[in-house]
C-alpha cells in the first residue's frame, strides 16, 4: 500500500501550496509597508499583465515572478525585494522618487 505523503505528486502539491502561501504572506507585506491601495487598479499594467483585477492581484504576480519558484524564495531578503519593487515601480511609472 502506497502512502500518501510519499508520492511525488503530493510532495509537488505541497511544495507549491507552501510556496503560494509564502508569495501571498510577502504580497502583503510590501503592499502594507508600501501602503499600497489595494483593491486600487493603478498597478495593474505595472506589475501584472493587465488581466488582474486589482493591485493585490498584480504585487502577488511580480512577487511570483521575483521569486520563481519555490527554493529562491527561501533565500529572499524582504528588505531587497522592498527595495526592488520600489525602484522597479518608480522606473515603470516615470516618477523621480519615492516619498514614505
Amino acid at each position: 500500500m502506497i502512502q500518501i505523503e510519499q508520492t511525488p505528486m503530493f510532495r509537488e502539491f505541497m511544495v507549491q501550496r507552501d510556496f503560494r502561501r509564502k508569495v501571498s504572506l510577502i504580497t502583503t507585506s510590501l503592499i502594507t509597508t508600501l501602503q499600497i491601495d489595494p483593491r486600487g487598479n493603478q498597478l495593474v499594467n505595472v506589475c501584472g499583465t493587465g488581466v488582474e483585477s486589482d493591485n493585490c492581484e498584480a504585487v502577488y504576480y511580480w512577487v511570483q515572478k521575483e521569486a520563481c519558484c519555490a527554493s529562491c524564495i527561501r533565500v529572499l531578503d524582504f528588505k531587497q525585494l522592498q527595495r526592488r519593487l520600489v525602484h522597479f515601480l518608480l522606473d515603470n511609472t516615470h516618477q523621480a522618487e519615492y516619498h514614505e
